[in-house]
């Protein structure tokens, strides 16, 4: 899947209508700021996942071509980073 086609998952409502839009990369981050400036009445914060990561590992790296260990690695940053997220927005 191309990057254009997955930033098209993310639609201009959403950035109307979530208070925030977390990504995983800064290829990921720099092409939803780049659409959320087309939006009117944009409110969503886009912002890294990573940026929550109390172990302070920014950037949450795509597992696609890795093996078992790195899909798990990746669930344990994105869990310890959505907890963070939510302790700190709840």
């Amino acid at each position: 899947m191309d990057e254009r086609r997955k930033i098209c998952l993310v639609t201009k409502d959403d950035f109307m209508s979530f208070e925030y839009i977390l990504c995983m990369d800064e290829s990921n981050l720099s092409d939803l700021k780049r659409k959320a400036n087309s939006v009117k009445n944009c409110r969503a914060k886009i912002e890294l996942l990573g940026s929550y990561d109390p172990q302070n590992q920014l950037i949450i790296k795509d597992p696609y071509y890795g093996s078992d260990e790195d899909f798990e690695k990746v669930y344990e940053q994105c869990l310890r980073c959505c907890k963070a997220f939510l302790e700190k927005n709840s």
